[in-house]
């Protein structure tokens, strides 16, 4: 039940942060322009790469705590996590150092007006600051999540989530523009692990940190694992970022702002369904040092079956929804935006295919093969982007990231997962037939929906959309879902049901 909930409370914490984007980024472009949006985009993309300092050690400490708790060995795993915590005090001080080298470069490289030079300054100064005294708190964060309490990560991050809403608007309100967006940004990302720091004392067993438990010696069982995790994290964040970059290099700044409409959208996307997967990834890795691999085998075939079950009906309707949606969020000047959104979103659908074989990989000894796979991807975008951004604009930059996804991320990761689990890959992809065929109703009752009602905004979109989810889901239930899972979860509802028909029970009593 733990594992459901992590899952649940996973989704929770980014459709929050969904709604949250959806209602600030049209409010956002309304208060601060498309110039200055475009900016704090290309902002982002820059303190998303020092990100990259991280050096996979984030990934490495989730499996080490896991395979700690595993074995009850809570000595290793408090010594692993402070030494970790020095290691990233370090690696905050280069972010310091490699924010304020960056700075007097920023006007000259992207080519800056001087407002817009001084606005650069002011948000790099706060973001990259912010994030590197984030860095050695982030040890709670990899500690909790280690030891199975995702869920108290995700509600603390969801909390998170609502304060930066109300930073931004505020803030925004006050005329503060690009500056009250970047110490938004930073209040929530130092306030998420100064929370998480006492529960994770509090809710892991036997945990604490000190120096005298800082043994260097422990980097040699966690560095091999964090450099392979480093290199697929590096490739997912330059996937996700670059774009920007290479965007800014042949087109305005105007470009950038728009193709950050569709970037934000299939990225968002992504990392919703991610949530699932990532749930999972301590489950796999306690369960293959324990040796069992049925576990293992069950999270690549039914595990992608599940996500695929919840990933594709979303995928399906921002697709057919996505010049509404594009139209009634951010206007009708930016509809150039929709063509890359459709084309990123099938980008999605690929790479979330092969999230539940990445982990499988990740997590019981095929990291090395993940990292090279993502780096490869992640080059092949970069590529392909220098050659089709020239000619296709926007379109290009998505059909790279298309490319890279189906024929690396997929391509390769699925089939190497399935080799090592020894499943077929057939196996896995049957799974996929059914939930196909259900979209087909689904999109059919979205078409008929508008036929009859006129979509007119937003709220219109998600009515028809939770209409034609329902119809997707009535046949789902029965065509994607097994008997015995069905009974399964009918099983929990019940078990369930008895604590809630009990309180009403006693209120009853209490009010005869």
């Amino acid at each position: 039940m733990r594992i459901a909930f992590n899952i649940a409370t996973s989704y929770a914490r980014f459709l929050t942060g969904i709604i949250a984007v959806i209602f600030l980024t049209p409010f956002t472009l309304n208060m601060v322009g498309v110039e200055q949006f475009g900016l704090w985009s290309l902002c982002l993309a820059l303190t998303g790469v020092l990100a990259l300092l991280d050096a996979g050690l984030s990934t490495a400490a989730v499996k080490y705590v896991a395979e700690c708790s595993g074995n009850a060995d809570h000595h290793a795993r408090n010594e692993a996590v402070s030494t970790l915590m020095l290691v990233y005090a370090g690696l905050g001080l280069i972010c310091m150092l490699a924010v304020f080298s960056l700075i007097p470069m920023g006007a000259q490289l992207f080519r800056l007006e001087p407002q817009q030079a001084e606005a650069f300054n002011t948000i790099m100064t706060i973001t990259g600051v912010s994030l590197a005294l984030a860095f050695p708190l982030s040890v709670f964060r990899s500690a909790l999540i280690g030891s199975g309490r995702f869920h108290v990560v995700n509600l603390v991050e969801l909390g998170c989530i609502l304060l930066n809403a109300a930073l931004v608007v505020t803030l925004l309100s006050l005329g503060w523009s690009l500056t009250g967006l970047a110490i938004a940004n930073a209040s929530v990302v130092l306030s998420a692990p100064i929370v998480l720091m006492p529960l994770a004392k509090r809710l892991i067993p036997d945990f604490h940190l000190g120096f005298g438990l800082i043994r260097l010696s422990r980097m040699r069982e966690v560095a091999p694992l964090a450099i392979y995790f480093m290199l697929a994290n590096i490739a997912l964040l330059v996937t996700l970022r670059s774009d920007a970059l290479i965007i800014k290099a042949f087109l305005p700044l105007s470009a950038v702002a728009a193709y950050a409409i569709a970037a934000k959208i299939g990225e968002y996307t992504f990392l919703l369904n991610k949530q699932f997967s990532n749930a999972l990834m301590p489950l796999v890795s306690s369960s293959a040092s324990a040796g069992n691999q049925h576990t293992v085998r069950a999270i690549l075939v039914d595990g992608t079956r599940f996500l695929m079950l919840i990933a594709t009906p979303l995928l399906a309707l921002l697709f057919f929804y996505a010049e509404h949606v594009v139209t009634f969020w951010v206007g009708p000047e930016l509809l150039e935006v929709v063509l890359p959104l459709r084309i990123l979103l099938i980008a999605v659908f690929f790479s979330t295919l092969q999230l539940n074989a990445a982990n499988v990989l990740g997590m019981t000894g095929g990291h090395r093969g993940v990292a090279f796979t993502m780096v490869g991807s992640a080059l092949f975008n970069i590529i392909l982007s220098l050659f089709l951004i020239p000619r296709f604009g926007l379109a290009g930059a998505a059909v790279s990231t298309l490319a890279a996804a189906c024929l690396l991320e997929f391509g390769v990761m699925m089939r190497r997962a399935c080799d090592q689990q020894a499943v077929k890959q057939t196996v896995v992809l049957r799974g996929l037939l059914p939930i196909i065929v259900c979209i087909v109703p689904m999109l059919l009752t979205a078409q008929w929906l508008g036929s009859q009602w006129a979509v007119n905004g937003l709220m219109d979109v998600v009515w028809h959309s939770a209409i034609a989810v329902t119809v997707f889901a009535g046949i789902g239930a029965f065509a994607c879902i097994r008997r015995e899972e069905r009974n399964w979860i009918i099983d929990r509802i019940v078990a369930v049901l008895p604590v809630f028909t009990m309180k009403r029970s006693l209120t009853g009593d209490q009010h005869g």
